[in-house]
């Protein structure tokens, strides 16, 4: 009877495994989805675009040659009334040049899509735990700031082609030998800004109170550049972060070390959640 139920506590234990695992995956494929459809908005605006630059282009140049043009359903046509060698080598010429004004036209356009693109997205997207880009980090190398006493110089691996620098207020709380080749958690879409002198380019996540600071810890197995999420918000990052301190009130430890967000576990994937090593119940910034 026992070992019953022993492996029906197992069959249990496996099923949530799975269903948290499938939940994962939807919220994955919907995160590339969202994606996916502003990129396509972004590159069908930009071709339209493009067309009536050329549109525009084949008007003056008909205009200057001679040409008559006949624009049916967005196809363009154009009868030919007895052009010479000698206009179309002008209309050649003359293409030339509108093609460099055009060009600049169209990159002007291009940059006020984007921009209308960035600013629709601003304000579709709920400000919550889904604008930030935390991932796993392995703090390769640690040093003393060359300019202020209380900080920290890291060199971190954040899963990209080369490591980031990331400046940190630590040493009054983490021993320099206890800050090198260890994980951490690191928000990585916060403007890039010099701290005394050097460029910090993220954020060591922390659990912290006005005495102690603990850098919080990914579970087991996970390596750089693993993300961070939390059940039910998609995982959409700003490219740059401007909403932190409104999304930082609603993140803090429980009463079990566990990060959370509004009461629920970051987690890395089916590796695990992310903890504090002591401090419960405190803010994470």
């Amino acid at each position: 009877m026992e070992a019953v139920t022993k492996l029906n506590a197992v069959k249990i234990a496996i099923h949530s495994r799975l269903v948290e695992k499938v939940k994962w995956h939807k919220q994955e494929l919907a995160n590339r989805y969202n994606i996916e459809c502003e990129r396509l908005k972004l590159e069908q605006e930009l071709l339209k675009s493009q067309i009536q630059a050329e549109l525009e282009k084949l008007k003056k140049v008909s205009s200057i040659n001679g040409v008559k043009n006949e624009i049916i359903e967005g196809d363009v046509k154009i009868s030919d009334d007895n052009i010479s060698k000698e206009k179309l080598i002008d209309k050649k010429s003359t293409t030339r040049i509108n093609d460099a004004k055009k060009g600049n036209d169209v990159t002007k356009k291009q940059k006020k899509i984007n921009t209308a693109v960035a600013d629709s997205k601003k304000v579709d997207t709920p400000v919550d735990f889904g604008r930030l880009d935390l991932r796993v980090g392995k703090i390769i190398s640690a040093s003393k700031h060359p300019n202020a006493d209380a900080l920290y110089v890291e060199v971190v691996d954040v899963g990209e082609e080369k490591p980031r620098t990331v400046v940190s207020g630590l040493v009054k709380y983490v021993p320099l030998e206890k800050m090198s080749d260890r994980l951490a958690i690191l928000l990585c879409n916060l403007k890039p800004s010099k701290i005394r002198g050097i460029l910090s380019e993220a954020m060591v996540m922390c659990a912290s109170t006005p005495d102690n600071v603990e850098i919080l810890e990914p579970p087991s197995g996970a390596i750089p550049g693993d993300y961070i999420t939390v059940e039910g918000y998609t995982r959409s990052p700003d490219k740059v972060l401007k909403v932190f301190e409104e999304i930082a009130q609603d993140l803090k430890t429980d009463d079990h070390n566990q990060a959370t967000y509004k009461g629920t576990p970051w987690k890395v994937a089916d590796k695990g959640i992310v903890v504090s090593q002591s401090l419960k119940n405190v803010k994470i910034k």
